[in-house]
């Protein structure tokens, strides 16, 4: 590769060719360091492509930068950063929409006088009931119920096999229903959480 402010200055003054080099120069690098933030290939990607996209757009500036590789790095480093920031905030919103659909189906069944549990004590009950779980099993079941993974899907992010994922599953509703039995009647006609 070319002295990198020789290239630097060609990418700033519109080179392509030159965007092309570097590109192909850091892409294998820069993927390998997203992949260990994100341990998902698609997002690790576009999070590369995102950043030689910023990079080609500030193009500009690029001559004032010292150490491309560092560049690059903290580039790549804050989009993995908003990206799982981002992720973390749709998991948040995904489990709130849950609670919220079990309480108005609670709701609805209060009106029925079905039970004398409050909603809110119901769901602290659940709630313990899962971060009492081995670690193993609720991270099984957390991503399972409330990331709305496939067991395949959790094999992969995990690091295990199906066959793996599928006990922790079994025995994390079994604990579940063994911690939560005198709310079992409810639970179900509210949610199928523990089905």
């Amino acid at each position: 590769m070319d002295s990198e402010v020789k290239i630097l200055v060609a990418i700033s003054k519109g080179s392509e060719l030159a965007f092309n080099d570097l590109f192909d120069h850091y892409y294998d690098m820069l993927l390998y360091f997203s992949l260990r933030y994100l341990n998902d290939d698609e997002e690790a990607k576009e999070v590369v492509q995102d950043t030689f996209v910023k990079l080609w757009e500030n193009r500009s500036s690029l001559p004032e930068v010292l150490n491309i590789r560092n560049y690059l790095h903290t580039m790549v480093k804050n989009n993995c950063l908003n990206v799982l920031k981002k992720n973390e905030l749709i998991l948040k919103n995904r489990k709130e929409l849950l609670w919220k659909e079990m309480e108005y189906r609670y709701q609805a069944l209060e009106r029925m006088q079905y039970g004398d549990v409050e909603f809110e004590e119901l769901r602290t009950k659940i709630e313990e009931a899962i971060n009492k779980l081995p670690v193993h099993y609720k991270d099984v079941f957390k991503l399972n119920r409330f990331e709305n993974l496939k067991y395949k899907e959790i094999a992969v992010r995990l690091n295990i096999s199906e066959k793996t994922v599928e006990y922790h599953m079994s025995k994390a509703l079994s604990l579940l229903r063994k911690e939560l039995a005198q709310y079992l009647s409810i639970i179900a006609a509210i949610t199928s959480l523990l089905d």
